[in-house]
């Protein structure tokens, strides 16, 4: 009679979890500082690297002394209404000699400017104003306050004068029509200079000056 089997012992103990040794703790102690680095850098790492201009970019900057009010209208910040401040301050003032001038536009405060400054500049074909010459006549006993001069100092045109001519007269000259500085006044040297002038309605080809400059020079202006 064959001899009854023996019963099969029960199997060894499994093997122990990997991660329960040593190295299988110490590969998941580095998974999970990993997934950790990982969760901050995707919450904080654009904030890290991500570029911090101290300054916007400004391409192709708008000339506050060439610009006509379409062009400055452009200007982020500007419109319509402050580019007509801007030409109009211009006009009576004569050219900026900085950006920082700009605050000096009715309507341009604080917040404005900050908008604005990074888009425009000043032009090298600065133009000295008088007022350079202003402590010299504050020294004069007596004298009484003078309205702020304008850049070039010349009286304006009055009706019942001569008209002036468009094609043969200076800067100083161009500069006593109403609307007109130096800026404007070579522009329009510069228009004649390529293209003589063939009737008055042919200065709105010169750069900054629109309908109603033009309608202002009218009465004031010939061509021969």
């Amino acid at each position: 009679m064959p001899a009854a089997h023996t019963p099969v012992e029960a199997a060894s103990p499994a093997a122990s979890s990997p991660a329960t040794t040593p190295g299988g703790q110490t590969l998941l102690a580095v998974l999970v500082v990993v997934a950790l680095a990982l969760l901050i850098y995707r919450g904080y790492g654009h904030h890290l690297t991500a570029a911090r201009p101290t300054e916007p970019l400004a391409l192709a900057r708008i000339d506050l002394n060439t610009a006509d009010e379409k062009e400055l209208a452009q200007v982020p910040g500007l419109g319509p209404k402050l580019a007509e401040n801007i030409v109009a301050h211009r006009r009576q003032h004569g050219v900026f000699q900085s950006v920082e001038q700009l605050q000096d536009v009715r309507g341009i405060g604080p917040l404005i400017f900050e908008k604005v400054r990074y888009h425009v500049t000043v032009g090298t074909h600065q133009v000295p104003t008088a007022s350079a010459a202003k402590p010299a006549a504050s020294q004069q006993g007596g004298a009484a306050a003078l309205p702020r001069p304008r850049a070039s100092g010349v009286k304006k045109i009055q009706p019942g004068e001569p008209p002036i001519n468009v094609n043969s007269a200076s800067a100083d000259e161009l500069q006593r029509l109403p609307g007109i500085g130096p800026v404007m006044a070579q522009n329009i040297i510069t228009a004649r200079t390529i293209q003589p002038f063939e009737q008055v309605d042919d200065l709105d080809r010169v750069k900054g000056i629109g309908p109603k400059t033009l309608e202002k020079l009218r009465p004031f202006v010939v061509v021969r």
